[in-house]
């Protein structure tokens, strides 16, 4: 019988339950064990392990975090840590690793794994969807909802009382995936990303039209964009309106995920623990629009994701190249 181990890595996102509910009932389903690994490498490395029946994980998938706990640390990247990693893998027989983790978590985590001749497949678990060579990352549908559900609430507000403006800060770390696909969604009238400077001179004047013409102005910001206080205050005194400023903070990672990330981290699920007893390695789910595939891990390791540049063009209001 294949023993199967899976673990969480960096931060938490919605759908990761999810992801390992499906992952134990699928290799259950096929003949296989599976055992848990708590907080991450650093616990792989202190050999904290447990098995997983399906009904240690029956209905986890519809709560966010993680049940088996996550870590941000640097244990697979040291070679002390590593050959006590190789210590536990041989004690408990693992034949084959789940690693559940965003672009820092896999892009070295899985690439250390995979140099050490483990029999890894990862699963992209983060709302930052910066992870390259997929469409989405699980947890960034649930954190764009939850987004899109306060702004349509500041729209409510700021309908009812003319006359001012407000700025929304998203989640997303250095990232603005999250940011452009709100203020898509709900026609902002500015986005502010890390990937691209904005003049907030230009912004003000953006903000102060939608004013004149609608009687309020919308403004998303991802929090790596820069100082939001500072630039809600800018926005204010450049536009000559009030502005206010509402910061979703860590409830947009936690809570139930939606259904496109549970329905998502099923099949993620289903299809890594297929590909770990076909007996392949070093690759990561992925997605291109709904179908589901295996790509390299060397690919998401070499690559990069940034937002697109032409739609954040034109949502705010500039020219966009042919």
């Amino acid at each position: 019988m294949m023993r199967l181990a899976i673990l969480t890595s960096g931060g938490d996102s919605p759908g990761t339950n999810a992801a390992i509910e499906a992952v134990v009932r699928h290799a259950r389903q096929e003949g296989a064990e599976v055992l848990g690994i708590r907080h991450g490498f650093a616990g792989l490395a202190a050999g904290d392990l447990s098995p997983l029946t399906v009904s240690d994980v029956d209905g986890i998938g519809a709560r966010g975090g993680t049940v088996l706990g996550t870590s941000r640390d640097r244990t697979v990247g040291e070679a002390e840590g590593r050959e006590r990693i190789a210590t536990t893998l041989r004690r408990e027989r693992i034949d084959g690793l789940v690693l559940l983790g965003g672009d820092g978590s896999i892009r070295h985590g899985g690439r250390s794994l995979n140099d050490m001749g483990v029999a890894c497949v990862a699963i992209p678990c983060t709302i930052d969807n910066d992870v390259p060579e997929t469409d989405r990352s699980l947890g960034f549908d649930t954190a764009c909802n939850r987004a899109i559900a306060l702004a349509d609430g500041i729209r409510d507000t700021a309908q009812a009382l003319p006359g001012r403006m407000f700025v929304l800060e998203t989640l997303g770390g250095q990232t603005g995936h999250i940011a452009l696909a709100v203020a898509e969604t709900v026609y902002a009238d500015l986005v502010l990303l890390p990937e691209f400077p904005l003049d907030l001179d230009y912004g003000a004047a953006r903000m102060a039209a939608a004013v004149a013409s609608r009687g309020y102005a919308l403004a998303v910001a991802s929090e790596g964009a820069g100082d939001v206080h500072a630039m809600t205050a800018y926005l204010a005194e450049a536009a000559g309106h009030r502005a206010r400023l509402t910061t979703i903070g860590h409830a947009q990672r936690g809570g139930p995920p939606s259904y496109l990330d549970r329905r998502l981290a099923a099949e993620f699920g289903a299809l890594a623990v297929e590909r770990l007893l076909a007996g392949e390695t070093g690759l990561m789910t992925a997605c291109s629009g709904y179908h589901v595939h295996t790509v390299d891990l060397g690919w998401v390791a070499a690559g990069q994701k940034s937002p697109d540049a032409a739609a954040y063009r034109r949502l705010n209001g500039m020219e966009v190249a042919d």
